[in-house]
């Protein structure tokens, strides 16, 4: 497949992605504003509880099943039908243990049936990555990104019906079913309507030992890495409330609802760095140091902006209900910041063969917050959990930062002078959009900050208009792109 194509295929996914994560948020709003607080605890502990289990079913297989199906695709159906023979083995030995450790958990049955739901939704999921996974060894996309997006339309239209009906909590897992299913169904007949390939369960033992010799550090760094992400949820649940979660949930979706914008960057660098790091590494560090500079560019506004009018972005959101969940998000938005700039980090780890610092940075990142969850969420429940965030997306990115300097040189006096004028600029803006900060006209205030923060920003020479034409090549991937990053 050419090279036009290959892009144009990821871009289809990526606008996949984005269409997908923004639907997803508007849906909990919904959600969150029909089933109350508590009820979107439950739902929110059921889903991080199933979700931290989900990578057991995986373990890094789906990663090892696109590269080795891009190498040899004539071993695809043997690849993927021994892939699904070992995700069957680990699929009934999770959902087995997910179900023991939440009655052992002793949740109520509300939540006991939800996760007994999400574990089949958890294990219909493996089976499309899967699928899904070979299809990106062929280096097509375009089926991906229609089950992505469709998918998600399944979710919202049978979730307001569940909803509108009045149905118990419970219903609204079956909307994910729903979606899981069909997800399966279509990527199946897909993969084997154009590609030749028809899903099996047959092992080949030779395979067997190969995938899972090569599995381990994807393995471990998606343990780590979900662990991390939604072990906070489930802290709460047993050290706080309910209504504990459901406030937190709330502030954590609208904080990394914008999460897709540094994965869409750093999936855009990842070939350059890997490339330059054979090849050029002045350009690679040129790359890194622009990708640091350009995402905290879009992140910081976001931040100060959000922190600032966190209480009525919460009303507004999710409703008067919500109130109390005004402190946890001005904490944790916060933490975007080192989120976004992780990325680069992470994506430079792994291009260049040092899986195993980043694998060490984010279990170091887990342990961490785990304690910290355990010493602040029984005094200050769900801004406790805020700050364990904040705490631990700040280690992530200063352990990755540490071990990407061994690879590329970072100079920081130059680094910090451009950072400072973005940081001065969002303070700008910050300030601009004080009086708003208890406004029901937030909306009003929305346009008055993007434009206060682009006029600070360039009035200080933090930013120039190639600049911003760069940072938008990347994004959406036109034009030179990503060789705009380097001189």
């Amino acid at each position: 497949m050419s090279g036009g194509k290959v892009a144009k295929n990821t871009a289809y996914l990526v606008s996949a992605f984005i269409g997908q994560k923004l639907l997803a948020f508007v849906y909990f709003m919904v959600v969150a504003r029909n089933v109350g607080v508590q009820g979107t605890g439950r739902y929110f502990v059921a889903l991080s509880f199933t979700t931290i289990f989900s990578i057991f079913v995986d373990l890094g297989l789906s990663n090892v099943l696109v590269r080795e199906t891009a190498k040899f695709p004539e071993k695809a159906k043997d690849l993927l039908s021994t892939a699904l023979g070992i995700k069957l083995l680990l699929a009934v030995a999770t959902v087995i243990a997910a179900n023991f450790v939440a009655w052992l958990l002793r949740y109520p049955t509300e939540i006991l049936i939800m996760i007994a739901l999400a574990s089949v939704v958890m294990v219909l999921d493996a089976t499309h990555l899967a699928f899904y996974a070979t299809m990106r060894g062929f280096q097509n996309l375009r089926y991906e990104a229609f089950g992505v997006i469709s998918g998600q339309f399944i979710i919202i239209a049978a979730g307001l019906t569940f909803l509108k009906l009045h149905l118990p909590l419970p219903w609204l897992i079956v909307a994910l079913l729903l979606n899981s299913t069909w997800n399966v169904i279509w990527s199946a007949s897909a993969l084997a309507r154009h590609f030749g390939v028809r899903p099996g369960l047959k092992i080949n033992r030779t395979l067997a030992a190969f995938l899972w010799s090569v599995t381990v550090p994807f393995a471990l760094a998606g343990i780590f890495s979900r662990v991390y992400s939604y072990i906070d949820s489930v802290m709460l649940s047993k050290l706080a409330t309910e209504e504990a979660v459901g406030l937190y949930g709330a502030a954590y979706k609208v904080t990394f609802a914008f999460q897709f914008l540094p994965m869409s960057f750093a999936a855009a660098i990842y070939p350059a760095m890997s490339e330059y790091y054979v090849k050029d590494r002045a350009k690679l560090s040129a790359i890194f140091a622009k990708a640091l500079k350009y995402l905290a560019i879009v992140v910081l506004p976001l931040s100060f902006g959000i922190a600032v009018l966190a209480n009525p972005l919460v009303n507004l959101i999710y409703g008067s209900a919500f109130a109390e969940a005004t402190v946890p998000l001005r904490i944790i938005i916060f933490s975007l910041i080192f989120a976004f700039l992780y990325w680069p980090a992470g994506s430079l780890l792994n291009a260049c063969d040092r899986q195993s610092a980043n694998t060490m940075v984010m279990g170091t990142t887990m342990t961490v917050n785990i304690l910290l969850n355990l010493a602040l969420i029984p005094f200050f429940q769900s801004t406790g959990a805020a700050v364990a965030a904040l705490v631990g997306n700040l280690i992530l990115f200063v352990g990755a930062v540490f071990y990407a300097r061994r690879v590329v040189v970072i100079d920081f006096r130059n680094f910090f002078a451009p950072i400072l004028r973005t940081v001065i600029a969002a303070g700008i803006m910050a300030l601009v959009l004080l009086p708003f900060h208890e406004s029901r006209a937030v909306w009003l205030s929305v346009p008055l900050g993007v434009v206060t923060y682009a006029v600070a920003l360039f009035a200080l020479r933090g930013v120039t208009v190639a600049e911003i034409k760069t940072v938008m090549s990347v994004f959406l991937r036109r034009g030179r792109g990503v060789a705009d990053l380097v001189p």
